[in-house]
């Protein structure tokens, strides 16, 4: 490569050398754009998260309460099965208590 070919190339960088800064320029913007656009994402994902943290709380809220109420209903339904089977033993029972204290009742006279 001659002298003046050399300088050719050179000065035809140089001269494409701005074009190159305002390109880079250019990029530099978008890539900026592009952080702001992913700094909002990141906020509303994280606003997302936060919102999703909420409801598996009240969720679990939810859960502790339809287990205490589940809890009440079957001591209350062991309380009136209990309560039922006493009235039905102790109503067949009654009969033969009463025949037993009448037949013991006059032998002790």
């Amino acid at each position: 490569m001659s002298e003046q070919e050399f300088q050719a190339k050179v000065l035809s960088e140089l001269q494409a050398l701005p074009t190159d800064v305002e390109k880079l320029g250019t990029d530099l913007e978008k890539l900026q754009t592009d952080v702001h656009k992913l700094q909002g994402d990141v906020t509303k994902l994280q606003g997302n998260v936060n919102q999703l943290a909420t409801q598996v709380k009240n969720q679990g809220y939810k859960f502790e309460v339809y287990q205490r109420g589940t809890e009440a209903m079957v001591r209350m339904t062991t309380t009136i099965i209990i309560a039922a089977a006493s009235v039905v033993v102790l109503s067949s029972l009654s009969p033969a208590i009463t025949t037993l204290l009448s037949a013991i009742a006059p032998q002790g006279n």
